[in-house]
């Protein structure tokens, strides 16, 4: 690395921060067969669940690509966690809703996400907790702005 500042170490850290959170939210998963992505598109179901939610919107959601989406959106249907309902209102599309397994599952992903953010924080004051989603909101609302 070159000598002098680095201005872009805090993409790094970020970036670096980012994965490690991945990973171990994939370990926490793991137990109940799910991975952070499968877990994520549960918790927004449930978040969702008196709205018609489609893959588009879980497209948004998650920033991936439709067919990754479709392949998520198969295994979850194989693993009996949710279910695709023809849309009335666009033949193309479905509407998407957790199955009673599902639903039953956001409880203990919802455990697990706790258990990550326990993680995160420890060591953090609140007043650090704060400022650290503080930061994190304006940096998502910065690059928002940005890929619009």
């Amino acid at each position: 690395m070159p000598t002098g500042s680095a201005p872009h170490l805090p993409l790094i850290k970020l970036h670096l921060a980012d994965h490690l959170t991945y990973l171990r939210a994939n370990h926490l998963l793991r137990q109940y067969g799910v991975t952070i992505q499968q877990a994520l598109i549960i918790q927004y179901l449930a978040w969702h669940a008196d709205h018609s939610i489609n893959q588009k919107n879980i497209e948004l959601y998650l920033g991936i690509s439709n067919p990754s989406v479709t392949s998520l959106m198969k295994t979850m249907v194989a693993k009996n966690l949710i279910r695709r309902l023809p849309d009335r209102t666009d033949a193309r599309s479905y509407l998407l809703c957790l199955t009673a397994q599902g639903q039953k599952l956001q409880a203990d992903i919802q455990r697990a996400f706790e258990q990550l953010t326990f993680e995160v924080n420890a060591g953090l004051t609140e007043e650090e907790q704060a400022q650290f989603n503080a930061l994190l909101d304006k940096i998502t609302h910065n690059l928002t702005a940005v890929l619009r």
